[in-house]
């Protein structure tokens, strides 16, 4: 089998899949990992290709990783999602070695009935949850994203997972905990790991001296009356979570209700979205046809001159034959022999 570290972006995802690379498992070639940024600075040990393509996949359905899509039951068993799968599996060989593997990319949280077809269903999940206060403002002040649009994100995210990740292997941890008590979480993710015969034996004091609690940032959302007192259906969300905390031998779960303002929410942020995207395309099209414009004239530009150039030349042998000529007959000039 092998690893998923699944939970919404600005999750501790990153934090948690350098955890498991500390305790012996494969991340991915290293040259293969995404780079890390002022984002996440040790780096996000993430296949880049997996993300390349889970976002094409996003895209195919309509959406990317901050507009999940909307997507039909069912439909990893349509033959669009069944050559995804496809392509899904030849990322996955071509990334990974052996079967001790991590895969991690938040954007798997979306796709997962996909992602389990093309792995055969043969995986266990490390989910990692975060406070959806603390995720929302992270996401505010990384990409300037509205406050709430963070929380129906971040449930998004979540509810998939709950409803996506039935009977599988699955641990349960929280952010929080992870940078509070690194030695006591990572202990108990290593002891399901190992039941799961996906850990040798090891010492998990090794992956929590990855744990840096310096890069608990954005933990300050009170700041926003909306973060402050998030609504009732993601307070409830984020309840539930965290009795779930630990190892599931077969997951399974209920998926509380959402609000009646998410699904509009997103929906509004997709309608937007691609309306602005229509216009950052139809300005590129502009932008493209105004280059090749310019490029031709250029061109034309060009060949009159290499045209005038060629008549100056052609009129300056001209005079100069005719000035022989004057001379010849007035007798100045050279004369035949």
């Amino acid at each position: 089998m092998g690893i998923l570290v699944l939970g919404m972006h600005r999750s501790g995802t990153s934090a948690l899949a350098s955890v498991l690379d500390a305790l012996g498992l494969d991340v991915g070639a290293r040259d293969g990992l995404m780079r890390g940024d002022v984002g996440n600075p040790d780096g996000y040990f993430e296949v880049q290709s997996v993300a390349e393509l889970d976002e094409r996949i996003l895209a195919a359905y309509g959406g990317r990783w901050d507009i999940p899509p909307l997507l039909a039951p069912g439909w990893a068993n349509e033959v669009g999602a069944r050559q995804f799968a496809a392509q899904a599996r030849e990322v996955f060989d071509r990334s990974f070695a052996g079967s001790h593997f991590v895969l991690k990319d938040p954007r798997m949280s979306l796709l997962m009935p996909m992602w389990r077809q093309a792995l055969l269903d043969r995986v266990a999940v490390v989910l990692i949850v975060r406070d959806p206060a603390e995720v929302a403002w992270s996401l505010a002040l990384r990409d300037g994203m509205a406050p709430l649009t963070g929380l129906g994100l971040w449930a998004a995210y979540n509810r998939a997972l709950l409803s996506d990740l039935d009977g599988l292997p699955v641990h349960v941890c929280h952010y929080r905990d992870l940078v509070e008590r690194p030695i006591e979480v990572v202990s108990d993710i290593a002891r399901s790991l190992s039941a799961w015969g996906e850990l040798d034996e090891t010492d998990p004091e090794t992956g929590a001296q990855r744990v840096r609690p310096d890069l608990r940032r954005d933990t300050h959302p009170g700041a926003d009356p909306i973060l402050a007192a998030p609504p009732a259906s993601v307070t409830e969300l984020a309840t539930y979570l965290g009795t779930l905390d630990g190892r599931h031998d077969e997951f399974h779960a209920t998926v509380p209700a959402p609000g009646w303002w998410e699904e509009p929410l997103l929906n509004e942020r997709r309608v937007f979205v691609q309306h602005y995207e229509a216009a950052l395309a139809e300005r590129d099209a502009t932008v493209a046809a105004l280059l090749a414009d310019n490029a031709a004239l250029r061109a034309q530009t060009d060949e009159l001159r290499g045209e005038v150039s060629a008549a100056i030349g052609a009129v300056r042998e001209l005079e100069a034959t005719r000035a022989i000529r004057v001379a010849r007959a007035f007798g100045r000039g050279p004369t035949k022999p």
